[in-house]
Order: structure tokens, then C-alpha cells, then sequence
């Protein structure tokens, strides 16, 4: 159980908005309230081909769109009403498909999934077409419809990957023509460091797990040009390509995570996916669970739990000035100032000045208690306090504005009915899971393909 300590004595010294980087996180926070508006919900996805299958609930439907099956995407679409339309695309298409589709329909989100060679200049290909559409394409032009590719972002460097690692960000962001985010927030893949490569300062697996994405997330946020919206693909985990979390460290039979008490539970996942929320995205697209007895029902039914059961954070997500409450990814705890990864501390909220309220989901992923004093200001007003959070929890902590001052009005336990084992089998994504040894790690970034 979190309780609050000294509110008065240690506080962080300046706001957090006011350090290296602030004029660039002031920015941020201006396109993250415009975004946020009145969106006490957002469109979540499924990997899942939903021509095939139904969206569980919190899930917006979207379909895979090839050369072969115009007919049948039209047919889902028209079915969609005046709903939000979504579509995945994993090879070049003709004109002709582009046109039958984005000049009939206004897709809000389209998914590219292009990897291998020549990604950027493929991306843009696509990309121009959709753009030339007489319906979708003046909707992206006002960044009123969004498209995508796996990984691309427009974030300067990602402190998350292991040295070396050459992801696609601002530069190839940009060159391909993009207006949305589509981070490939995988807990424990290769693209992460962690404690078990020898990489990463974290106190454990499952920190590490939970604090890298929200850091790869953060920066992405930190960078997003006006206009442009954040969809990451989400796992509760994902170990495709990390040896180091093959328990038998034989890549031949398959990657396979045995562990006792370090795979994030299903609470966990619920509260990282809200983290996501309040640091940006404008939903989330999750992949395929990545733990053994892990139902697709359940992980999309965790996904919804995550971004949309707490009413308390819909409530003030449904305001025209909800604002992120921070992008930090160092805090001090226990008396010392590092980064979230070295802690296992993660803390996000949100703040409205018309209702004159601030929350913040603080979680906690280590295997102890640990003491965080939140920033001295958010929004102008003053905060600061300690907050003692006890091992493997997540709180919610409201305040309330009381002249030029945050005062604390209550302290709860989230998540905390959901199961919370996290003993398992973690295991990676389908295709990844029948690569071995010696494959490129950017085939290994793949996601499965619907059946």
C-alpha cells in the first residue's frame, strides 16, 4: 500500500518541466492536451484479423488489405457505419486497391507492417498513394486519419535499446511520410536491454519489463510533431530474439521463459497499458499475449481494463485540457535521483486546470518498498511529497488544486483484483518463435501473420 510521507520536506528541487530538454517537453505537453480533449476512450487494436474473427470488447475492428480481397474489405468496412476504420497492410499494393479503398473510404488508421529491405523508401511508396486518395488522403493531409509503419518513430535516440541497435527513428520517420507512432513496446525483446544480457541497471527482469517501454514510449511522446498520434503495439511479453531469457538457452527448440516470479502478471500489464495511456498514446495495438495459457480474450480484455476501467482517469481524460503530467524518465527515489529502469519506479498522471484535479498512477516493480518524491510543480502548481509504495503494488493518487497547490484527496490500490501471478512461460511472438540462431535482429522484429 502506498502511504505519503513528509509531503512538506525532500521535495524535488524546480519543476519538472524545467530542466535540460524543458523547452522541448513544454512543446509536448501543448500537442499532447490538443490530442487528449474530451477522449475519455480511445481506438484500441487486436492483431488479429477482425474480417475473420470478431473485436472483443475495447477493441476497435480493423482488416488485413491485399491485392486478392478488395471485395471483402469494402464489405467490412461498409459495415463499420460512421465507426472508426481500420486497416493493416503487410505488402505493396496496386493503385487500383489503393484506389477502390482510401477514395471510397475515409480509413482513420492504416498499419503498415513493412520490414527487410528498403523499408523507408517502400513506406513512402504506400504512403503516397493513400496520400493521392480523394477521401483518406485529404484526411491525412489535416492529420485528421493516421498511418503508420512498425518501429518508426520520430524520437532523436532511444536510451531503451542495447548499444548498437539501429532502429528507424527520426530521420526515417520523416522520410517516409508517416503522422503516426507505431513503437513496438515488446516487455523483454531484443530490442530492450535487460538485467539478464548484462545491459541494464534494473533491480530485476520483471522492472526492466515494465520500465523500458514506458522509457521508449516517453521519448517518443517527447518528439511527436503537432498533429501526429502515438498507436503502439503492446505485449505483456516478448522475448523473441533475447537469448538471454531462454531458459535453456537453446534457440533451436524455440525461446521459451520459465520463471517463478518474473514474468509481468496480468495486473501489471493492465497498469503499464494505462502508463502508456497517460504519457500519450492515443491507443494501443496489442499483439498476441506472449505467456503460455495466456487467452486472446484475456489479453484484449486486459488491454480494455487497462485504458478504459479506471472512471476516475476517464473522468479527467474527458476534459478539453487534460495534459500529461510528466515525461520524466528519472526520479528521485529513496533519497536519489536516477532513471526509472534503475528503480523500478514508474510514475504517470495527467492534470485538468478546469477541474482542478491532477492523478498519478505510481507503480512499483521491485522486489522492496521504496519511497518517491514526485516533482516539486506540474502545471504551475506546487506538488512535491513523498510517497512510500510498497513491492510489486500500483497506486492511484488524486489531488485536488487548492490556490497555487496540489492537495492530496486519496490514495488507492489499482489493478489489484486482477491475477497476480507472475509465474509462467513467457514465449515470444508465433513467428518469431520458429527463428534460431544466427537471424538478423531485424527479422526478428516481425509480428505474426493472421491466419
Amino acid at each position: 500500500m502506498l502511504s505519503r510521507t513528509n509531503h512538506a520536506a525532500n521535495a524535488v528541487k524546480g519543476d519538472s518541466t524545467n530542466r535540460p530538454g524543458a523547452k522541448k517537453r513544454i512543446m509536448m505537453l501543448a500537442v499532447a492536451a490538443a490530442m487528449w480533449g474530451g477522449a475519455a476512450q480511445a481506438d484500441n487494436f487486436y492483431w488479429g484479423d477482425h474480417g475473420t474473427s470478431p473485436a472483443a470488447p475495447g477493441i476497435t475492428p480493423s482488416i488485413y488489405l491485399t491485392d486478392q480481397n478488395v471485395a471483402d474489405v469494402d464489405a467490412f468496412l461498409a459495415k463499420q457505419g460512421n465507426g472508426p476504420k481500420a486497416i493493416k497492410i503487410e505488402s505493396p499494393l496496386s493503385q487500383s486497391t489503393v484506389n477502390a479503398i482510401f477514395n471510397k473510404y475515409n480509413v482513420n488508421y492504416t498499419f503498415l507492417d513493412y520490414e527487410g529491405s528498403n523499408v523507408t523508401s517502400r513506406t513512402l511508396a504506400t504512403v503516397t498513394q493513400i496520400k493521392a486518395s480523394t477521401l483518406t488522403g485529404a484526411a491525412i493531409a489535416a492529420n485528421k486519419s493516421y498511418v503508420s509503419n512498425f518501429t518508426y518513430s520520430p524520437a532523436a535516440l532511444d536510451p531503451s535499446s542495447p548499444a548498437g541497435l539501429n532502429r528507424p527513428l527520426y530521420a526515417e520517420y520523416t522520410a517516409a511520410g508517416l503522422n503516426m507512432v507505431s513503437d513496438d513496446l515488446y516487455p523483454s525483446h531484443a530490442s530492450y536491454r535487460g538485467p539478464a544480457s548484462g545491459n541494464s541497471s534494473a533491480p530485476n527482469i520483471r522492472s526492466a519489463s515494465f520500465t523500458l517501454p514506458i522509457t521508449r514510449l516517453s521519448m517518443t511522446t517527447a518528439s511527436l510533431p503537432a498533429g501526429h498520434v502515438v498507436v503502439p503495439y503492446v505485449n505483456r511479453f516478448n522475448n523473441t530474439g533475447n537469448n538471454a531469457l531462454d531458459s535453456d538457452h537453446d534457440a533451436s527448440n524455440g525461446y521459451q521463459f520459465v520463471t517463478s516470479n518474473q514474468l509481468p502478471s496480468r495486473a501489471d500489464f493492465q497498469a503499464q497499458v494505462l502508463h502508456y495511456r497517460l504519457r500519450g498514446a492515443a491507443g494501443v495495438h496489442g499483439l498476441d499475449g506472449g505467456v503460455q495459457g495466456y487467452t486472446a480474450d484475456q489479453f484484449q480484455a486486459d488491454i480494455n481494463a487497462g485504458w478504459n476501467s479506471l472512471s476516475a482517469v476517464n473522468q479527467m481524460m474527458a476534459k478539453s485540457d487534460a495534459t500529461i503530467a510528466t515525461l520524466d524518465t528519472r526520479a528521485k527515489v529513496d533519497g536519489v535521483l536516477k532513471n526509472i529502469e534503475a528503480t523500478g519506479v514508474a510514475f504517470s498522471g495527467t492534470y485538468s486546470l478546469t477541474a482542478s484535479k491532477l492523478i498519478m498512477l505510481i507503480s512499483n516493480l521491485d522486489e522492496k518498498a521504496h519511497t518517491l518524491t514526485l516533482p516539486m510543480k506540474i502545471g504551475g502548481k506546487e506538488l512535491g511529497g513523498d510517497f512510500k509504495l510498497e513491492a510489486g503494488t500500483h497506486e492511484l493518487v488524486q489531488f485536488g488544486a487548492t490556490g497555487s497547490k496540489w492537495s492530496l484527496m486519496e490514495i488507492a490500490g489499482v489493478f489489484s483484483s486482477t491475477d497476480a501471478d507472475r509465474a509462467g512461460v513467457g514465449v515470444p511472438e508465433p513467428t518469431g518463435a520458429a527463428m534460431i540462431g544466427g537471424v538478423a535482429l531485424v527479422g526478428l522484429l516481425r509480428r505474426r501473420r493472421a491466419a
